[in-house]
């Protein structure tokens, strides 16, 4: 009896351990796929994540490789590349909703600014970002369809996840900006300032993976934005000066509107 004890209690002991490594393994590819997933419905560009290492049991982890595509108008590899995230998370919330964020450390993100007076790709992608989830209407739907639609938008409302995160750090960011109008272009390697953000969705009773990509993003962006008028203003309009004030006005005007 006692051998057939211990041979159980070695079974389950195998079967816990076993399941461990499952949602270890699993959570990572999880992950991955949600970003992939959703991250596009957000920005509306390809969005990539290279690897996820996150650890269900200490609540800590990491992500690497994560690129924001530039929308099809814009020729680039990319608007946006994460050097490395690390991610620290309340692990008694991780069942819970909303989920507490202790700390996000993003180090050294490279940033591609595109330029036209049409325009550029961030001015873009934020406007993808703050319209993501606007209710969209059909032209003929039937009252079948709009019922089902109804309470398709009330279950997505209610049963999304949100998050609270204490604090973020945005560090080493660098930017390359690219301006092209006339003829003339402006090509120019920046840094960026660091970025701390505190208190995301504390105010309530969290946000939303839209609202706080939007949180995180904004401020990144904005001071890519920032530095991109400085670099047309200090290297841009020297180069731009001789196809006239009036034009050239009404290209800066244009091209971060």
């Amino acid at each position: 009896m006692k051998k057939i004890l211990l041979s159980l209690l070695a079974l389950i002991i195998v079967i816990v351990i076993g399941g461990f490594i499952y949602l270890y393994l699993s959570l990572n590819t999880l992950v991955k796929k949600a970003i992939e997933t959703v991250g596009p419905a957000i920005t509306r560009t390809e969005v990539t994540l290279a690897s996820a290492n996150l650890s269900p049991f200490s609540g800590n982890g990491s992500l690497s490789g994560f690129e924001v595509g530039n929308p099809k108008e814009y020729n680039a590899p990319y608007a946006l590349k994460l050097g490395s995230i690390q991610v620290s998370v309340d692990k008694a919330s991780i069942l819970n909703n909303p989920i507490v964020v202790n700390s996000i450390q993003i180090r050294d993100p490279h940033i591609v600014l595109i330029g036209t007076p049409a325009g550029t790709n961030l001015q873009q992608i934020m406007r993808n970002i703050r319209s993501y989830e606007t209710p969209r209407k059909k032209v003929a739907e039937s009252p079948e369809e709009q019922s089902k639609s109804s309470s398709t938008n009330q279950e997505n409302s209610t049963s999304g996840r949100k998050f609270i995160v204490k604090s973020v750090v945005i560090s080493g960011a660098s930017l390359d900006v690219g301006l092209s109008a006339f003829g003339q272009s402006v090509h120019q390697t920046l840094p960026l300032p660091e970025i701390r953000l505190n208190d995301l969705g504390s105010a309530g009773k969290g946000i939303s993976e839209k609202e706080l990509a939007e949180q995180i993003l904004t401020p990144l962006i904005n001071a890519g934005i920032d530095e991109g008028i400085k670099a047309a203003s200090k290297q841009g309009l020297i180069q731009l000066q001789q196809n006239g004030g009036k034009e050239l006005g009404n290209f800066i005007k244009g091209l971060f509107k």
